[in-house]
């Protein structure tokens, strides 16, 4: 499959191809402080393939970090359930890919009604792995912004543009989110694809255990050997679509077995 990492005039926007006529379609979510850039490329070339896409801006994302200092998980989980519905809408089988934030939001969809039919998460979080972490309520009334957590990528030409500061009180509504959401796994019926990279400096190895220990059915593993933790503009780019792909074209909703590849 072809990626076309060309950037765009406006390269956070949110994208859409829906014009395809395909009965499955796929809904990319991005990650924290970052924008539908992180999977443009890959959305792009799957619609190539004649499945409809979209990659929504998250509320707070792709502008400026004061613009998320007044949104939450609350916002970005209702966004994307609201497009999740309108995808179902229209098509028969509807698949959710998520980064980072993206997984959680997209195992959040699975956890809930009117789940999507499969999703695929790239190194998702269910920790924020910080030894703060448990200090953000309190935080948020001290500090307004971190350093950013953005930029994670080994391929030397490729850009997330992701925030140069994390604001504190959006972080301290996930922090509190994941912990939901890690109770809520077993919830998770669908087949799950956890795509993981081999040097990831966001999110650590316990995100995995979870994922193999509360799902309850076993997750398919796909390592990405070559890449860091953006990963869809990463040198295993290819890798990812073709598991988006593979998640598209799959008839039955029976999980399949856990393995290891690239």
């Amino acid at each position: 499959m072809e990626i076309d990492f060309t950037l765009g005039a406006d390269p956070t926007a949110a994208y859409r191809s829906l014009d395809n006529g395909s009965a499955s379609a796929v809904l990319f979510l991005h990650g924290l402080t970052g924008s539908p850039v992180s999977w443009v490329p890959i959305a792009r070339a799957i619609a190539a393939e004649g499945v409809d896409v979209s990659v929504p801006q998250l509320p707070g994302h792709g502008t400026s970090w004061q613009d998320m200092d007044s949104t939450g998980w609350s916002d970005w989980l209702g966004e994307a359930r609201t497009e999740l519905g309108r995808l179902q809408a229209d098509h028969e089988r509807v698949v959710v890919a998520g980064l980072l934030m993206g997984g959680a939001l997209a195992l959040a969809l699975a956890a809930a009604e009117g789940a999507p039919d499969e999703i695929v998460v790239v190194n998702p979080a269910l920790y924020i792995d910080s030894p703060f972490a448990p200090l953000l309520p309190v935080l948020r009334h001290v500090v307004r912004t971190i350093p950013s957590i953005g930029g994670d990528i080994a391929h030397p030409d490729r850009d997330e543009y992701a925030y140069e500061r994390t604001p504190v009180a959006p972080l301290a509504t996930f922090h509190r989110a994941l912990r939901t959401l890690r109770d809520d796994l077993w919830k998770v019926t669908r087949p799950v694809t956890a795509m993981v990279s081999g040097e990831d400096n966001v999110v650590s190895p316990r995100t995995l255990r979870a994922l193999r220990s509360n799902l309850p059915h076993p997750p398919r593993i796909v390592a990405l050997r070559r890449s860091r933790h953006v990963a869809t503009l990463d040198f295993d780019a290819n890798t990812i679509a073709e598991a988006v792909l593979q998640a598209v074209s799959t008839e039955t909703t029976v999980p399949r077995q856990s393995e290891t590849g690239e």
